[in-house]
Formats: structure tokens, sequence, C-alpha cells
């Protein structure tokens, strides 16, 4: 990687350090696998097991004895604060699902940070005994064995990573991860212009010269899955963003990694295929956690945007027991005045990692002559962390908007019957819609059935937002 003149390569011996802590994890994950676990589901819908924790708090406490300054923020325990401004990021079991399925695919992931931003990613295969490295000015390897030496390999140049320079988009090999999640335009524009081809190796396949590119569409990627990426792809040659082109740590959790000379060309096809390329709708269990982890949040961002922010409410399907939802939380703020509210909240939604959303208009109900300003809004969303995912509505207080998603959250609270016939409905639109606008699209007629039933029961017992 050509580095700029006042950003220094990182040191050989922390480089060398974090590939042996990676490599250590691994083998402790490797254990784990031939071994056995535990597991749980997470309020996020995702399955952590005994050995992801045990891996994270290993790696937490090598950290804490070599580099008690540094920040830490890790897949299952959250963040911990450091004051020297640079920070590790854990993934302790990459690939859980394949994890616990008994595929031995998963990793064990290191990534470092500094002021210059990524400086070191390091992807630990344990079952295959390889881990990818980079260190910013140091080049990107491929290491084989338990216990690689990562100073020998920058002393001998073994088994330096280097992208190929193919150029022609046509039929070029590019792997698909999370195929099941894909909106359909994408699928079938990059079907018709490149070999799809499963996921192999991903980033390591794309810098041996073994694939072009890996795309990852469909859910959105964790920001601990993407940490080691870009210094990686970097250091090998080849180049990475989300599918809409931005840097990957700030883009909507998509991926898109090339060899470098096909990026623009992949990147058209992305655009030509449609504006949004949402994932489709998959949806998760409820999760006993939902309600306290939707309190938790509601009750940080009142206290976060107080006081313009008046009321702040867990709605949506993951705040109604029993109902499966898409893990994502949605939550609602109100407020006396939505340009103030805008310009006041932008600061700190930011820090928290939501970003603001075009949409600024709530779907008028089906039969309701109403003036479609009095269903305006404004909303940020928040994917990948820090913390789970968020959907914030705010709306203005006593509007039509705001009492709906009220009305229909404590309806179905009121009516725990009406629950799994709804969560059927969705299950089955989910499994028969392309993506989540499509999902939306018909699932708004259904909604404004519902809220005509809860109008009517709201009339009769009493009920008031």
């Amino acid at each position: 990687m050509d580095l700029p003149s006042n950003t220094p390569p990182v040191s050989p011996e922390l480089f060398a350090f974090a590939v042996r802590l990676a490599t250590r994890a691994g083998q402790l994950s490797a254990e784990g696998f031939l071994g056995g676990w535990s597991s749980a589901r997470k309020v996020d819908g995702t399955e952590a097991t005994s050995v992801d924790i045990a891996v994270e708090n290993f790696v937490r406490k090598e950290l804490a004895a070599a580099y008690p300054a540094d920040a830490v923020l890790g897949e299952e325990a959250g963040l911990r604060a450091g004051t020297s401004g640079r920070r590790w990021v854990i993934d302790p079991v990459n690939g859980t699902r394949q994890f616990t399925d008994r595929v031995p695919t998963f990793s064990s992931d290191l990534a470092y940070e500094d002021e210059y931003g990524p400086a070191i990613g390091v992807v630990n295969l344990p079952m295959s005994r390889q881990t990818v490295a980079a260190g910013r000015g140091l080049g990107c390897w491929l290491l084989l064995g338990e216990d690689p030496d990562p100073l020998d390999a920058l002393r001998s140049g073994h088994g330096r990573l280097r992208a190929g320079g193919r150029t022609e988009l046509s039929g070029a090999r590019t792997q698909a991860h999370n195929i099941v999640g894909w909106p359909e335009s994408l699928l079938t524009a990059l079907h018709r212009r490149v070999m799809l081809v499963p996921t192999g190796g991903g980033v390591v396949d794309v810098l041996a010269g073994r694939a072009d590119a890996w795309v990852i569409a469909g859910p959105a990627m964790g920001y601990h899955d993407l940490a080691p990426l870009p210094v990686i792809v970097a250091e090998g040659g080849g180049r990475i963003t989300d599918l809409a082109g931005a840097p990957v740590l700030e883009g909507d959790g998509s991926v898109l990694i090339t060899n470098g000379p096909l990026h623009d060309a992949f990147l058209e096809v992305v655009a030509e295929s449609g504006e949004d390329h949402e994932a489709r709708a998959l949806l998760a269990d409820a999760h006993p956690g939902w309600a306290a982890e939707g309190a938790a949040l509601t009750a940080e961002l009142l206290a976060a945007l107080a006081p313009v922010a008046r009321r702040a409410e867990h709605i949506g399907s993951t705040s109604v027991p029993g109902m499966a939802a898409k893990p994502v939380f949605d939550l609602q703020v109100s407020v006396a005045d939505l340009a103030a509210a805008a310009d006041a909240f932008d600061a700190p939604l930011a820090a928290r990692g939501f970003v603001r959303s075009r949409h600024e208009r709530d779907h008028v109900p089906a039969g309701r002559d109403d003036d479609p300003a009095r269903w305006a809004k404004r909303m940020w969303s928040r994917r990948g962390g820090p913390g789970p995912d968020v959907n914030l509505h705010v709306r203005r207080t006593g509007s039509p908007n705001e009492r709906l998603a009220l009305l229909f959250r404590d309806w179905f609270r009121a009516h725990p019957g009406a629950v799994p016939a709804y969560a059927r409905f969705k299950r089955e639109l989910a499994h028969r819609t392309a993506d989540l606008g499509s999902y939306a699209e018909v699932k708004d007629p259904v909604v404004d059935l519902v809220a005509g039933v809860a109008e009517a029961w709201a009339e009769e017992t009493g009920w008031r937002p």
C-alpha cells in the first residue's frame, strides 16, 4: 500500500504481537470446535457460544496486560474505553453459524486502529492452519501453521499476497456471500456479467488471485466482521468499499472486494441494477431479551437527546412479546418541531453510529383522507454497531403517525392471540418477496387493516397514547 507522506508504517513488533495473539485465539476456538460448548441466542437474533465468550475473554486479558491504555471493542462484551486513542477490535469466532453446524470454515479475527486509521488486520483460520495478516506499510501475508513467525515472513518475503491484474469484467470469478439475503436485482445483474460462485476463501482467494472479487450483500455485516479487512485488502493490492462505493467501515454493511482494476466496473453494474440494494427480509424468532434491550436503548437516547426529545418509546415488532421480527429495534422519539430536532440530533446520533435517512414521511393508511404533510417525520438508522441495529423514527408529538405506532404496538400487546397469525404472515411474506422494499410495500395494506381494528379497540377501551 502506498502511504501518504505523513502516515507511518506500523511497527513490525506490534504486527507480530497481533498475529501471535490471533493465532492463539484461533487455537482456543479450534479446541472448542473439537470439544463441546453451550450456546444461546443474543438479542440481535444471532447465536453466541461459550467458545465465543471464552476466546474473547482470553484476548481481552492479553490486551489488558500488554496495552492497558488501548480501547477494546469486542463482539460479545462491547467496548472497553481507553486513553491512548488506539483501539483493538475482536471477533472471537467469525462464522458462529458454521462453527455450531460443525463446518470448519470459521475464523478468529483481530484488528488494530490507531490515529491514522486501520493499521493491522489478522484473520486466523484455525482448522486449516492459515493466517491472513497485514500491517500498514508492511504488506499482506498468508502464514501457514499453528505458530507462524510473522517477522520471518517480513524478512524472507515468503507468503506475501498480491491480487491479480484481471481487467475484463465479463466472466470474472466472483465469490458470493450471504446470497440467501441478496436482493433479486443484484443477483440477476451480476449473474449476467460475471461468474458467480459460492464463497470459498473470500478475501484470501481474491488476494491470492484465485478469485477476482468477493461480494457480501443481504444482512449487514457488523463492524467487528469488517474491521480487519481494509488494511488486509489495501496491503494486498486490492480495493474494498461497500456496494455503493463508500468506505467499508462507514458504509451500509455490504462489501465489495476486488483485485483493484475491476472495482469501478463492479460498482457500475451494481448501480445499474437499482439505486437501493436492500437485503431480503430475514426474520428471527422473538427473543425474551428484546424488551429489556429496547428499554435500555430508549433510556439512553432520551438522555442524549433531551430536552428536545420529549418522549422515547420502543415500538415495532420487537416491542411485542412473542412476535417474530427482523432483529432491528424500532424506536420512536417525540418532539415539538421536526426541523429543530433534526438540527439538534445529528451530532449526538452520529456519535452513536446513526446515519440520517432520506425518508421524511410515513405511509398514510388506506382510506384516510388526510394531508400527507401531517405524516412527516425524520429518521436515522444504525447498522453494524456500536450496539444493536436500530431504526429511529422522530415524529411530532400528537401527530397521527406518532399515535399509530403506539396504538399498533399496544393492540398486539393486548391481543396476544393475534400475534402468531401475524408472525406467520410476515414469515411467508419474507419468503416470497425479493427485498425489504417489496416486503414493506406488501405489508403496508395489512398493517392498515390491523390499524382499523385497533382504532375500534381504542375507541371502545378509551386507549390513549
